[in-house]
């Protein structure tokens, strides 16, 4: 195991820190608007059909990203990847500059 020169020790939190219940802050808010604009691009199938303005909870908003977060993911593991042009040797691209010159 690599020993690290410094080591930060962090506590753990309190277990009365999570409250799933609690009200979002404004950036959870803003993750959510923005992953709403992400779910339009899914097909129709896909879509949670969940009004984001609705979410109001840490809870909600935690169902709603997990969701959205493995579809989006699902989505990416099932695109093709790109496809790569053939590798040119330097002996192929030397003769096929010498006959385009020569038409």
């Amino acid at each position: 195991m690599k020993k690290y020169k410094k080591v930060i020790l962090v506590p753990k939190p309190h277990p009365s820190a999570y409250n799933p219940d609690r009200p979002i802050s404004d950036l959870v808010h803003n993750q959510i608007l923005h992953l709403s604009i992400a779910e339009r691009h899914l097909h129709k199938q896909h879509q949670s059909r969940v009004d984001v303005h609705s979410i109001k909870t840490e809870r909600q908003a935690s169902d709603y990203i997990h969701h959205l977060t493995k579809k989006l993911h699902d989505r990416t593991k099932k695109a093709e990847p790109a496809r790569k042009s053939k590798a040119r040797s330097k002996k192929s691209v030397r003769k096929s500059r010498k006959t385009k010159g020569k038409r």
